[in-house]
C-alpha cells in the first residue's frame, strides 16, 4: 500500500467518441484502475470510461468542487493534444502546488519531444530506447495491461491443450513487420506453422459488455481474439522500425539530414516505436510473444523482459538459431508462457503500475 499519501490526482480526460475515433486513452485507465485499487483519490474534467453498459458509472468521475489547485498531481496524456486540444489554461501558473505528468504511448504521438513539453515535472513516455537522448523529465513507460485485459485472460488452458501454432495478425505495415515477414516467418512455419485468422474492424461484438470495450477501445477489443491468444501456444507481437545506430537524437527520425545519413549507415540497428498491444495481450494470455530481442535494440521499459524466459526475442542477424533453439528445447514454449505472464502481473498489472507513477513522482511505498 501506498503510506503517506492522502492527497488527490487530477486526470484531463478526452471524452468518449465513436468507435473510429474513440479517443481510447488506455495508460490513464490503467493507472487509474490501480489507483482506485489502492484507496487515491482521483478527479477529472469529465466523466470517461464506463465500467459497466448497465449502469452510468465510470472510472473517471467529475466533480465541479474539485479543480486541479485542489490536488497534489495534474495529468494529461498524449490523446489530449493529437485531439487538437491546447495546453489547459494556467496549467504552469508559478503559484501552483501540484506536480505535473504526462503520459505518452501512442507511437504517432512525439509531443514529449517538443521544447513546451519540458515544463511538466515528469514525462512518462512509452516507445523509447534507451540509446537515444530525451529530456531529462522524459522517462521510459508502458502500454501494461488493463482490467479489461486480465478479464479476458483470467481463465486458460494447460499449455498441454493449446494449438500449438503462431499467430500472426498485422494491421499496420511497420517496416519490422515486413522484415519479419520475409526473413522470420517463412522459416519458423516449419516447426510452428502460422495462424493468420482476424477479426475485422467492422465486425462488432454482440454482447453489451464486449459491445460496449468494442466501442470504448476504438475497435481494438473483439472475444474471439482473445479466444484464439488463450488456445495458441505463441503470438508474433512485432512492431516498430529499426533505424541507424549512429544517431542519439529521439528527434532526429524527422530531419533531412537523418534520412540522408541512414542510408549510408551499416552498423547495428536500433528499434523505435516499437510498443504492440499484442505483445502485453499475450503475455496476459500465456500465449509466448514474439519481438525483437529488446536488449540488441535498445528497447527500454520501466522493467525489461528477460529473453528466452519472458518472451522470445529475435536477433535478426541470427535468425537461424533462434529457431533451432525452438526446435531444440521441446519445453521452451511452456516454460515462456509461464513465467511470461507471471512477470507481466507482477511488474504490469494496474496495482504495481500506480505503484511506480507514486514512486516516479517521490512517494513512499510501504
Amino acid at each position: 500500500m501506498i503510506s503517506q499519501f492522502t492527497e488527490k490526482i487530477f486526470f484531463y480526460c478526452l471524452p468518449q467518441g465513436t468507435p473510429d475515433k474513440a479517443a481510447y486513452q488506455h495508460g490513464i485507465v490503467c493507472l487509474a484502475e490501480g489507483l482506485k485499487s489502492l484507496g487515491i483519490q482521483f478527479y477529472s474534467n469529465q466523466n470517461y470510461w464506463k465500467t459497466s453498459p448497465e449502469k452510468e458509472e465510470y472510472i473517471f468521475c467529475h466533480d465541479s468542487s474539485v479543480t486541479p489547485d485542489d490536488c497534489s498531481i495534474v495529468v494529461l496524456n498524449d490523446l489530449w493534444f493529437r485531439y487538437g486540444k491546447p495546453f489547459p489554461e494556467n496549467l504552469f501558473h508559478s503559484k501552483r502546488k501540484y506536480i505535473t505528468v504526462y503520459i505518452e504511448l501512442w507511437k504517432e504521438s512525439n509531443f514529449a519531444l517538443n521544447p513546451e513539453f519540458e515544463n511538466f515535472d515528469l514525462v512518462l513516455k512509452a516507445q523509447c530506447n534507451s540509446r537515444l537522448k530525451y529530456p531529462s523529465n522524459c522517462h521510459p513507460w508502458a502500454f501494461g495491461l488493463s482490467k479489461r485485459i486480465l478479464q479476458e485472460t483470467a481463465i486458460l488452458p494447460s499449455f498441454q491443450e493449446r494449438k500449438k501454432h503462431l499467430l500472426v495478425n498485422f494491421r499496420v505495415g511497420h517496416s519490422v513487420r515486413q522484415i519479419v515477414g520475409k526473413k522470420f516467418l517463412p522459416r519458423i512455419q516449419s516447426i510452428l506453422p502460422i495462424d493468420n485468422s482476424s477479426d475485422s474492424f467492422d465486425t462488432f461484438p454482440t454482447s453489451p459488455y464486449d459491445y460496449l470495450q468494442w466501442n470504448q477501445t476504438g475497435r481494438r477489443h473483439y472475444p474471439n481474439y482473445y479466444k484464439r491468444l488463450r488456445e495458441s501456444v505463441a503470438c508474433a507481437c512485432f512492431g516498430g522500425v529499426l533505424q541507424p545506430s549512429w544517431t542519439r537524437d529521439a528527434v532526429a527520425p524527422t530531419k533531412l539530414w537523418y534520412r540522408i545519413l541512414s542510408k549510408l549507415d551499416l552498423r547495428p540497428t536500433q528499434l523505435v516505436k516499437w510498443e504492440s498491444w499484442r505483445f502485453w495481450e499475450a503475455l496476459a494470455a500465456g500465449c509466448v510473444p514474439f519481438h525483437l530481442d529488446y536488449q540488441k535494440y535498445g528497447a527500454d521499459l520501466p522493467v525489461i523482459p528477460e529473453n528466452w524466459r519472458h518472451y522470445i526475442g529475435i536477433d535478426l542477424d541470427n535468425i537461424q538459431e533462434s529457431i533451432d533453439r525452438i526446435a531444440d528445447e521441446p519445453e521452451l514454449l511452456e516454460r515462456i508462457s509461464t513465467e511470461g505472464r507471471l512477470w507481466a502481473l507482477k511488474y504490469y498489472s494496474p496495482i504495481p503500475t500506480a505503484q511506480r507513477f507514486l514512486e516516479k513522482i517521490g512517494f513512499s511505498i510501504a
